[in-house]
């Protein structure tokens, strides 16, 4: 009985830690196994239980998906996993970093979903976000459908089938369904307003702001609510030095990392690092004085963090070193 209790005791301090992310591949391999049996499900309902009640105890509650147990075992049966650890095994990155690509996999449908009081007090608002290495679909309640990339973060009011107007801190798919209310996606940088329509937007940061629309037609706004004018089906706009710049592109490029692509073209090395820091959900150091001019161009689809690396240090005179317990990669330039 000791021995039970102990066990019990260890799995449910495993299950405190991957709800705060800070389990670590290790502890995670155990974690994985656990929640993989089927005659643990009591034990695992009762956990998330008791983490469901401390947490709606809070004054700005935070909850786990309905669906997260489910989309976890999903995931860890799911073939590409499979296929990737295979894969991983063949390039030789070894035991400890194919945990860490579990882990990275595992994330990608978990979401979490907390409540809070609107400034005023007069509505409550539904906050969702993903972190880094994620991400998820969903549908808002008016049906549309949201695509959240990792890092990001949206919220909306209660009755937002009446008031649809979502606040976005970082990126999102939207594929809107008509209505005679206006859906408007609101960012500390710039806002879409549209009817209904497929469209793409990225505001990382403040000053940072990119709408790349798909189909149908979009309104663009700055900051303030000021129209700047609109966009048809495969423009995009960007904010460059405060100003709205409006292009032609390949929608592709910016919208693929909804299905599990990464595009680059001509991407410079700060951006292609950014981008892999959220996809892979690690820590990037360089000196950005020693890669200045450097761009990479390709696509990620299946590969680890690791194999980016190796084909990056192929074909740009870069090294790199991996700590995966720290999840932290640090790139130096060949010295010529």
């Amino acid at each position: 009985m000791l021995c039970i209790n102990i066990r019990t005791h260890r799995m449910k301090n495993l299950f405190n830690k991957y709800f705060q992310s800070l389990i670590a591949p290790g502890e995670f391999d155990q974690f994985a196994d656990f929640i993989n049996q089927k005659k643990n499900e009591p034990e695992i309902f009762r956990f998330m239980d008791d983490a469901w009640r401390r947490q709606t105890e809070e004054k700005a509650t935070e909850r786990q998906n309905p669906l997260l147990l489910q989309k976890i075992k999903q995931t860890i049966l799911n073939d590409e996993l499979s296929r990737s650890l295979l894969k991983a095994r063949r390039y030789s990155i070894g035991l400890k970093i194919a945990a860490a690509l579990v882990v990275g996999l595992l994330v990608v449908n978990v979401w979490m979903y907390r409540e809070k009081q609107a400034a005023d007090g007069s509505q409550t608002m539904q906050v969702v976000s993903v972190p880094n290495g994620a991400k998820t679909e969903f549908e808002l309640p008016d049906g549309s459908s949201l695509w959240l990339n990792g890092g990001s973060a949206i919220s909306y009011a209660s009755n937002f089938k009446h008031n649809r107007t979502v606040e976005l801190q970082g990126e999102a798919f939207f594929d809107v369904v008509k209505s005679h209310a206006p859906f408007t996606v609101k960012t500390k940088s710039g806002r879409v307003e549209v009817l209904g329509t497929a469209f793409n937007v990225q505001a990382y940061t403040e000053g940072e702001f990119t709408t790349t629309l798909e189909r149908g037609k979009v309104k663009i706004l700055n900051a303030e609510g000021k129209p700047l004018g609109s966009l048809e089906p495969g423009e995009q706009v960007q904010l460059i030095d405060n100003k709205f710049v409006k292009d032609q592109v390949d929608t592709q490029i910016y919208t693929s990392w909804k299905d599990g692509k990464l595009i680059f073209v001509r991407e410079t090395f700060p951006v292609t690092m950014r981008r892999l820091e959220r996809w892979f959900n690690v820590d990037i150091e360089y000196s950005s004085d020693d890669f200045e001019g450097l761009w990479f161009s390709g696509t990620i689809e299946n590969e680890s963090i690791s194999e980016v690396m190796d084909i990056i240090c192929k074909v740009a005179p870069v090294t790199y070193s991996y700590n995966s317990k720290e999840r932290m990669i640090k790139v130096n330039a060949l010295k010529k």
